[in-house]
């Protein structure tokens, strides 16, 4: 009996000694293979998507961010009195895209990046100003669309829903722009803010209307009531215009031939002129002429 135990244990033991012998050499051989791994493995591959370890990845990167920006900031600059901001930031963009063309890759990706640092700076500081606008258009507009609603005798209930679309389209907005501009996207976060508060714009403009009532003909041209910027401010006009992408000065001339080709209708079908009719305002650049 007690050889048979010996022999039982002296089994056992041999056994567990081969298992941990396969164990290490198994483990040896898994790490020696992951040293000659073969070219095309995806362990042997540096990574190539990163922008910040690939140059040619980096500039294209870097390349759209600045596009971006560029095409958000345009109008505001040129709305603004900017135009200088805009002259220098299209020539950067100019030589950056000139070596991105060559292929010069660092370079490229170094003048993109360079760029990009102060088309930020631009399109944040302009987010931050339509940013306040809207701020202060919003609590001065839901006030008065809740009045609205719980006054069941006022004129112009009908445009409330419109309303409530445009004031939860800019808080979406506002949401998106907080999103852009946390992942450091300056120029989608302008964009989104230019978009929230055209649609302040929006509102404000249908609670004018149900303030006035229903005007005929007569009486909106009489009162210069003719196209809906007729409701905004002259300085909200040309940040309306700037949310549209638009250049402020060329639309203005485009609105006074819009108005004045209404007046020659209504003038050629009733053969009279509106009473007190108020001559269509001159433009900035107009006057100095």
């Amino acid at each position: 009996m007690n050889l048979f135990l010996r022999s039982f244990f002296s089994i056992r033991t041999l056994v567990s000694v081969i298992l941990v012998l396969l164990v290490a050499f198994t483990s040896s051989y898994s790490q020696e293979a992951k040293k000659v791994a073969p070219a095309d493995s995806p362990e042997a591959k540096p990574s190539t998507t990163n922008p910040n370890v690939d140059p040619k990845s980096k500039a294209y990167s870097l390349r759209k961010k600045s596009w971006i920006s560029l095409r958000y900031l345009r109008t505001s600059l040129l709305n603004f009195g900017k135009k200088a901001d805009w002259d220098t930031s299209l020539s950067d963009y100019a030589k950056a895209e000139s070596a991105f063309q060559r292929g010069d890759w660092d370079p490229a990706g170094n003048q993109f990046q360079t760029l990009k640092t102060k088309l930020d700076q631009l399109a944040e500081n302009q987010a931050k100003d339509v940013f306040n606008r809207s701020d202060a258009l919003e609590k001065d507009i839901q006030p008065k669309v809740v009045d609205l609603k719980l006054n069941t005798e006022a004129p112009g209930r009908q445009y409330i829903p419109v309303m409530e679309k445009h004031l939860q389209i800019y808080r979406d907005t506002w949401q998106a722009a907080k999103l852009e501009r946390e992942i450091g996207n300056q120029g989608q976060n302008l964009y989104f803010a230019k978009q929230g508060l055209l649609q302040l714009y929006k509102a404000k403009i249908l609670l004018e209307k149900a303030k006035e009532g229903k005007l005929e003909s007569e009486e909106r041209l009489s009162k210069n009531k003719v196209l809906e910027t007729d409701y905004l401010t002259p300085e909200e006009v040309k940040y309306w215009d700037d949310c549209l992408e638009v250049l402020n000065e060329s639309e203005e001339k485009n609105r006074q031939k819009e108005k004045q080709a209404i007046l020659s209708v209504y003038q050629s079908r009733t053969g009279k002129k509106p009473a007190d009719l108020k001559p269509p305002a001159q433009t900035e650049s107009e006057g100095k002429k």
